[in-house]
């Protein structure tokens, strides 16, 4: 589960689309699996519409030399977003992994995320 405190900028593209970025950082809050409960940076952007939003981005977990990245991916209509690891560093270096996410927004610019699917490290 990843807590988060968002700073997002939009801008329209037409009277019911536009488009957005949004940078978010917080605490990567693990339950189980082969990482640690670690602090989290992500930024993203994409577009709004009839559809629903669409876009993408990536997060890094952790700090120093032991971090590992995942690419997010939010589909229009979508329920669900889905993400996927592209690498790790230090200790978390042959991390691999895919899943999915729900996102829920918070009073204020705070979100929470509730991350589900299998991480592999291998040594």
């Amino acid at each position: 589960t990843n807590y988060y405190v968002t700073e997002t900028k939009t801008w329209l593209t037409s009277e019911k689309t536009g488009y957005w970025m949004s940078s978010f950082s917080g605490i990567s809050q693990v339950v189980q699996g082969p990482v640690d409960t670690l602090a989290v940076e992500c930024n993203g952007a994409g577009y709004w519409g009839a559809d629903g939003v669409s876009g993408n981005g990536i997060c890094v977990h952790g700090a120093g030399d032991d971090t590992f990245t995942l690419r997010f991916e939010a589909r229009a209509g979508a329920k669900s977003n889905s993400w996927k690891i592209l690498g790790g560093r230090g200790k978390y270096e042959g991390l691999t992994g895919v899943g999915t996410a729900t996102t829920k927004k918070l009073p204020g610019n705070r979100r929470i995320s509730k991350l589900v699917g299998e991480l592999t490290l291998r040594k």
